[in-house]
């Protein structure tokens, strides 16, 4: 067999929920090439209004519930702020006392595995975690199965994660070890990140970049719009250090130097838990969380779009967005660290104008410049050929054929 047959996708986010993490996994199965590959998802049943089996053109969708003892209280944009921190104090307290949330459903999923490979032989599990709860199922799997092939993708760092306690550390370590002895390949967004699992899972034939990419088509540019007004998008949320304090510092002193501009603002999908200043030439509007498409519609009608990224140790982090972003074709206003990948790939397709997150005169300078980009109706280019190059149907062929390689090397030893 020079080809995998059957391939499982285990993964606690899939449409019809929304994320980035969702985005991802839809890529797998959307843009894998399913000539000669059934393509089979094991999932999470988020909600009772959920199909629980469902078939699309080339893949079967399995969605199996999770009933955990003591469970977390979902935040809603649009919560008072008294309401919002009560349910991130509650979900904190869960998350220390029930670490592993998902091994209710973790547990169906083995057994669900199990199953279907007396119909369907398994040739390779793609595993994603965060929650580590499907590697967990992939490692069970495949310690009585040393003939499946094991993909596991690992978004965020695990025991390298610099916010984390010394428990979760430990945990991340054992899944690691995991990894480490039973996966074939390993996967992570980021070069910084897929570096640090180079180093800790040397066992490991195979550990490769696969980019979130985006899955969008360029806008033309005959299609190019300039808003009356100067309008600039944040899509997404704030927390923990990413709030826009100094990104609206840089903004007071930009319109202090430019004293006829006016600035709109949209945050979408984005809940209402920091503060911003009252100035009688900013406008604040905020937008109800939306699908991903329209919030993309969103960064598309922008002037410029928002970037902000808190200087962290941890590096590697591109965020989401930031393809999407991207993808719209219009500037970015980018307050990240000048020295990590989100800044480098902004700077390598020519996507917009950086700021140290830190520095109110940069940021003041990059809102600036998208200003005057704005002012003089001048088409925004950046390098549509890069931009198109992250599209996630690249992404994925490029992670197919690292499988399909590192399969027949695979199969091979495993038969000898």
């Amino acid at each position: 067999m020079n080809k995998p047959r059957n391939i499982v996708l285990l993964t606690t986010w899939f449409p019809p929920m929304n994320g980035v993490a969702v985005n991802r996994m839809e890529a797998f199965e959307m843009y894998w090439n399913k000539a000669e590959t059934n393509f089979h998802i094991i999932t999470l049943l988020a909600d009772k209004k959920m199909k629980r089996e469902e078939h699309t053109t080339g893949a079967r969708i399995l969605r199996l519930p999770n009933k955990p003892l003591i469970d977390i209280w979902p935040t809603i944009p649009g919560d008072p702020k008294w309401l919002h921190y009560t349910k991130v104090a509650w979900n904190i307290l869960v998350n220390k006392l029930v670490p592993h949330r998902q091994m209710d459903w973790a547990k169906r999923a083995l057994a669900a595995l199990q199953e279907l490979h007396t119909q369907y032989p398994i040739d390779v599990i793609i595993s994603s975690a965060f929650p580590i709860e499907p590697h967990w199922v992939a490692k069970e799997f495949c310690k009585s199965h040393p003939d499946v092939m094991w993909v596991a993708d690992s978004r965020d760092e695990l025991s390298k994660n610099p916010h984390i306690d010394e428990k979760s550390r430990r945990q991340y370590l054992e899944v690691e070890a995991w990894i480490n002895s039973y996966a074939q390949v390993a996967t992570s967004v980021s070069g910084p990140i897929v570096a640090d699992f180079q180093h800790l899972l040397p066992n490991v034939p195979i550990v490769a970049e696969i980019r979130n990419g985006h899955n969008l088509e360029l806008p033309s540019p005959a299609n190019y719009q300039f808003n009356e007004v100067f309008t600039i998008v944040y899509a997404g949320t704030f927390y923990g250090a990413r709030k826009p304090n100094t990104f609206f510092q840089g903004m007071l002193a930009f319109l202090e130097r430019n004293k006829y501009a006016k600035i709109l603002i949209r945050f979408v999908g984005t809940s209402h838990n920091f503060s911003y200043p009252q100035h009688n030439r900013i406008e604040v509007a905020f937008l109800p969380k939306c699908s991903n498409a329209e919030a993309c519609r969103q960064q598309e009608l922008a002037d410029a779009n928002l970037l902000l990224l808190p200087i962290l140790e941890a590096r590697g982090v591109y965020s989401g967005k930031l393809f999407d972003y991207l993808a719209a074709c219009k500037p970015i206003i980018a307050v990240v660290d000048p020295t990590d990948v989100a800044a480098e790939l902004i700077r390598e397709c020519d996507g917009g104008y950086i700021a140290h997150f830190d520095d109110i005169g940069e940021i003041s300078k990059a809102i600036e410049k998208a200003y005057l980009q704005w002012e003089s109706r001048a088409i925004f280019q950046s390098d549509r050929i890069k931009v198109n190059g992250l599209h996630r149907r690249y992404q994925v062929a490029h992670l197919q054929s690292l499988v399909e390689g590192q399969f027949l090397k695979f199969r091979s030893k495993s038969q000898m």
